[in-house]
Parts: C-alpha cells; sequence; structure tokens
C-alpha cells in the first residue's frame, strides 16, 4: 500500500462522454474541499472526449495524470490502474456524465473522518437527471426500492440488490486494496465491491445528496443492461458464483440467487457462448433443474439454442400430425 500523500484520490472515468465530461470536470474543480488528486481515464472513447478532456486538463489541473486507452479495458481494469497509482488516505470515483455538488467531498470526509476504522464506505444519496440535465422525480435510492437506507453491516440487504450509487461514495483506499481491488473479469463494477466491502467493513450513510446521476441513453450502464452481452451474462453468473458458496446467504436470498444465476448462463447459452456449458453445469449443481443439465449437455456437444428450436418445432409438428384429429392446413 502507497503511503498517503493527499487525503482523496477523484478517479473520473470516461467513455464517449464529450457531451457531459466539462461538466462534471468542472463540478470537481469547484469542491470546496481541494487535498485531493484527480486521475482521469479515458477508456477508448470514439468521440472527441480525450482531446476535450485534455485541453481542459490542460488549462485548469495540469498536474493531474489523463491515461488514455488505446483499446478499450473496460470499467474494472480501468479502475484498478487507477488505484494502481492512487495517493489518496480515501477514492471517490465518479463516470464523466454524472456531476458532484460543491461540498460532496468537504462533507464526506469530514464524516469518514470522525469514524472508526471499522468503515471502510461513505455512501449518500444521489438526484437522478436526463440527458439535458433536469432533475427526475426520485432520487437514485428511492428509485433503486429502498426507502430507509442502512449503515453498519449492510451485507444482508445489499445481497437482495444494489442500491448504492456509486458516485455519491468515498472509500478507503485501503479498505479496496485489502479485497483485491475490482474483478477484471466483470463488466461492471460497484455491485461485486460493495458485497465484497461489505463482508468485512461496515457502511455509513450520510442522509443528503452530494452527486447528480446522469440517466443517457448510450451510457455504459444503459447499453449494458438494455442490450446484455455475453461478459455482462458472465459477470452476473460469476458474482452469484462468489457468494452461493460463501454462506452468507438467507434461504430465501439463496432461492434468488440460484434463479439469478441459471438465467445468467440460459443467456450465455442462448448468445452461443463456449462458456455455457460450464456455466448451465454448475446452475444444475445448485438449482437441480434438468432443464440445466440438458442445456449443458446440448452446448458440450455444440447444439446452439437455435437448433434445438428447429429440432423442438420438427418434434411438435411430427406429434400433432400423428394426432388422428390433425388437419394439415
Amino acid at each position: 500500500m502507497h503511503t498517503p500523500t493527499v487525503t482523496v484520490t477523484v478517479i473520473a472515468l470516461c467513455y464517449n462522454h464529450e457531451r457531459f465530461v466539462l461538466d462534471c470536470l468542472e463540478n470537481i474543480r469547484a469542491q470546496t474541499f481541494q487535498d485531493f488528486e484527480l486521475i482521469v481515464i479515458d477508456d477508448c472513447s470514439r468521440d472527441h472526449s480525450p482531446q476535450v478532456i485534455a485541453n481542459w486538463l490542460a488549462q485548469h489541473y495540469p498536474a493531474a495524470r489523463f491515461i488514455r486507452h488505446e483499446v478499450n479495458r473496460g470499467i474494472c481494469a480501468s479502475l484498478n490502474e487507477a488505484l494502481a497509482l492512487a495517493q489518496g488516505a480515501y477514492v471517490s470515483m465518479t463516470a464523466t456524465d454524472d456531476t458532484w455538488l460543491p461540498h460532496k467531498l468537504e462533507s464526506q470526509v469530514a464524516l469518514a473522518q470522525s469514524l472508526d476504522a471499522d468503515t471502510a464506505v461513505i455512501y449518500a444519496d444521489a438526484g437522478q437527471m436526463d440527458e439535458a440535465g433536469e432533475l427526475l422525480p426520485k432520487p437514485f435510492i428511492e428509485a433503486h426500492g429502498v426507502t430507509e437506507p442502512p449503515q453498519g453491516r449492510i451485507f444482508s440487504m445489499l445481497a437482495n440488490g444494489n442500491f448504492i450509487p456509486a458516485m455519491a461514495t468515498l472509500i478507503r483506499r485501503d479498505a479496496l486494496e485489502a479485497v483485491g481491488g475490482y474483478d477484471e473479469r466483470l463488466n461492471y463494477e460497484d455491485y461485486d465491491m460493495w458485497l465484497r466491502l461489505a463482508d468485512r467493513y461496515a457502511f455509513a450513510f450520510q442522509p443528503e445528496v452530494v452527486a447528480h446521476y446522469r440517466i443517457v441513453a448510450t451510457s455504459v450502464v444503459r447499453t449494458v443492461f438494455a442490450q446484455p452481452s455475453a461478459w455482462y451474462h458472465h459477470s452476473n453468473f460469476l458474482i452469484r458464483q462468489k457468494w452461493l458458496r460463501s454462506g452468507r446467504l438467507t434461504r430465501q436470498q439463496r432461492t434468488l440467487w440460484v434463479d439469478k444465476m441459471w438465467w445468467a448462463a440460459y443467456g450465455l447459452f442462448v448468445l452461443d457462448d463456449r462458456r455455457a456449458a460450464s456455466c448451465l453445469w454448475l446452475a444444475f449443481r445448485h438449482s437441480g433443474r434438468p432443464r440445466a443439465a440438458v442445456l449443458a449437455l446440448a452446448s458440450r456437444l455444440g447444439v446452439s439454442r437455435a437448433r434445438l428450436m428447429r429440432l423442438r418445432r420438427a418434434v411438435t409438428g411430427m406429434t400433432r400430425s400423428a394426432r388422428p384429429d390433425f388437419k394439415p392446413e
């Protein structure tokens, strides 16, 4: 672990945020607390984001580190790269299509420094806004189904679903390092990290809005969840696999997580992914669903979902034609 030389490391991660990145950077510059270093990563944007960032940093923050990827490495690898360079006692991260209120860092650092070493994460709420910056009716946490945000040891509640706005958090860097950083096999970073931190540390809730989360049709979150890729399905599978064997889940949570594990494995099968067979077999072992075993065997034999559907239609047609009352159209 690096000895802290500043209080906070701010990590700003950009991917095709040309329209919004200046708002984000200006809100970082406007923080009332200034004892921070800034690391900006552009993860191979296809728009003009890198040049916009470079120009702004040259004018306003030449001491910042700017990392430009020539290939897209994903959120988790990008964050680990930044963490390897971080010098702050705390880390605060944001996507560059989101924004912070001016008191975000000051208020969270003050709260963090008042708490004992068992607390690793400070989290607050975030307002939700559209692409034009207009605030939406529900803040982030309420929109994710939580009306009374918990604090302390919150693993059990987190296991029901993620409700923590990543851009509204402050995290102890030594805690991030203690749990091994971000899992680079995953294509989204926050839920897995919250669970791993909550397994070992306490969380403190700051009951106010300190950031604005922008809902953008082309954002990573929107594209990942609206058009799930094999990487997304496998990420879901791996997260469920980790905790199903941990003994930390209640019986009801295990039932829910086994179901999500099955659907993640099935998603891989639908996309004809090479990992489908092994994932379906593990899903069968956890769930006991015969269908998972059948599909695992089909995948192992190289039989795709499309081929299975054709076989099913053919068998259904043969069965119907064999009925005495069958009349072809």
